[in-house]
């Protein structure tokens, strides 16, 4: 069986091809001249090749030895791109954070922590995704995202998931509906109207689902869609009502507030089995102890 080259052996080859001479290598790399000696032989015997013509104690590659000579190289460049990845990982302040989302969080709260963290780490990097609270599960189990805020808790013995803050429901209506202008409303005050919702799959719908199976009620929207721009489109064109985060007012759109409250509650998840580069782990440290208050 072919011995493997070990990464030493293949700087003192480097070494006796650029200098030509144990001697001048061996003074290059600070070794001892027959440590340089010892290692040509083991891999001309590996080999089963001369790598070098001697020439009066003068050392010339031949054929063989520029094939290894090539190959060396890349193994070098090689394992300089995995030390600076290694360094990059090691590296709190710079590297890369891979970071999926509920889609509907991309419009104010994603934007709002990447910007604060960025002030203070401006060499970091993000790389974002944005889905369904299933696709953002799925980017965490193999492994494309490092985190992911994601509502409600998945309950996932793979998948740790810490609460960061909640967000209220409300009834999202058309600035002429009957419901409009109502201090509250309960879920029977519903029943005569279509509802309208993103499609199951969603952390919103999720929650939705629940808030109604808890009235006693099963949800049956006329559509589902799968963003929650759209989800407010229908609701402003008077296609139907949704449920809705409490966000800012949306010209064409009245928020009723639910007489039994509903909430969402955001979290920061990871894959417990995957081990965190120490850019993810400083942010997520960053978003637990400083932004625990992101409402």
């Amino acid at each position: 069986m072919m011995r493997t080259m070990r990464i030493d052996e293949i700087a003192h080859f480097r070494a006796l091809a650029a200098e030509g001479h144990p001697a001048l290598a061996a003074e290059t790399l600070g070794v001892s001249q027959s440590t340089l000696t010892r290692s040509l032989a083991k891999l001309e015997q590996e080999m089963g090749v001369e790598l070098f013509d001697r020439r009066r104690g003068h050392l010339e590659l031949n054929q063989y030895g520029e094939i290894l000579l090539a190959h060396a190289v890349r193994a070098e460049s090689e394992l300089e791109d995995a030390r600076a990845r290694i360094e990059a990982l090691r590296d709190p302040s710079g590297g890369t954070v891979s970071l999926a989302y509920v889609s509907s969080f991309g419009g104010w709260l994603i934007p709002r922590v990447i910007s604060e963290y960025r002030s203070l780490f401006p060499d970091i990097r993000f790389v974002l995704r944005g889905g369904t609270a299933d696709t953002v599960l799925d980017a965490l189990r193999d492994g494309s995202a490092d985190l992911a805020f994601l509502s409600p808790d998945p309950r996932d013995p793979e998948i740790e998931w810490k609460p960061l803050t909640a967000e209220r429901l409300v009834l999202g209506v058309p600035e002429t509906h009957p419901l409009a202008g109502r201090d509250a409303v309960t879920v029977p005050d519903l029943e005569t109207y279509d509802l309208v919702a993103l499609r199951t799959g969603s952390g919103l719908r999720h929650i939705a689902d629940a808030y109604f199976a808890a009235h006693g009620v099963v949800m049956s929207p006329v559509i589902e869609v799968t963003e929650l721009s759209t989800l407010r489109g229908l609701v402003r064109d008077g296609v139907g009502v949704a449920l809705i985060p409490d966000t800012p007012a949306e010209p064409g759109i009245v928020a009723v507030p639910l007489r039994d409250e509903a909430t969402r509650v955001i979290g920061l998840a990871r894959n417990r089995a995957r081990s965190q580069s120490a850019a993810a782990e400083q942010f997520a440290r960053f978003v637990h102890e400083e932004l625990d208050s992101l409402g």
